[in-house]
């Protein structure tokens, strides 16, 4: 199997990466970066610079024209091929995502933003075979679902993950381990804090804990059982 990705950003592809390792079994060489950028290895990810990364307004821009998209499902080599598309909600309500916030912070006030989220995708894909295409939505950001790793709580209700997520590490890392994380680029740095999704009975421990991550493995589930 093929996966390609297409994310918000540098930290997002490591995020993803790893969830995608421990619910599958893949390896690293099976997955293709389409946005921000494809064919890197892990070593050239680290030095890649700002410019070269994505946003929600090119993850839109993607799904609209797909010219990456196209290349890498119309692939002549003949194997299984599927895509994976990231998007945060963060900034959900601004003009050309459109999307309005459901009322409260509840569980189910987060399902349902992520089902209106699903719906944008699906009409910024229109045409194209919904079967192929697998949502990595994130309530807020993906950082809520590295939180799940340190909190035994939901975490999808958590309205600004990178902030709790700061906290935590502040709280359980040493000065060093600090010291060591805040050098890191954004895919090393992520990479290294979401590592542990790589073990799968780790990942479904964490997703009884956040809303939108149990929903993305259910997604990668269904192409399992297909």
């Amino acid at each position: 199997m093929r996966i390609g990705i297409i994310a918000e950003g540098r930290g997002d592809l490591a995020v993803i990466s790893n969830i995608l390792r421990g619910q599958l079994g893949i390896d690293f060489e099976d997955i293709q970066f389409l946005r921000p950028q494809y064919a890197l290895d892990e070593t050239d990810l680290h030095a890649m610079s700002e410019d070269q990364f994505s946003n929600w307004g090119l993850v839109k821009q993607e799904c609209r024209t797909g010219s990456l998209l196209e290349e890498f499902l119309n692939s002549p080599i003949d194997e299984e091929r599927m895509v994976v598309i990231h998007i945060d909600t963060a900034e959900a309500e601004l003009p050309g995502y459109d999307v309005t916030r459901p009322s409260g912070s509840t569980g189910d006030s987060a399902i349902e933003l992520h089902r209106r989220v699903a719906a944008k995708l699906d009409e910024w894909l229109s045409r194209r075979k919904s079967g192929q295409f697998h949502y990595a939505i994130a309530i807020e950001e993906t950082e809520a679902w590295i939180l799940t790793l340190h909190q035994k709580k939901e975490t999808s209700t958590a309205r600004d993950p990178k902030k709790a997520l700061k906290k935590v590490l502040g709280q359980r890392h040493s000065d060093k381990e600090r010291k060591q994380l805040s050098q890191m680029r954004a895919y090393e740095h992520h990479d290294k804090l979401s590592r542990d999704f790589r073990k799968r009975s780790t990942l479904e421990d964490c997703a009884t804990r956040n809303h939108s991550l149990r929903l993305f493995l259910e997604s990668l589930a269904s192409n399992e059982e297909g």
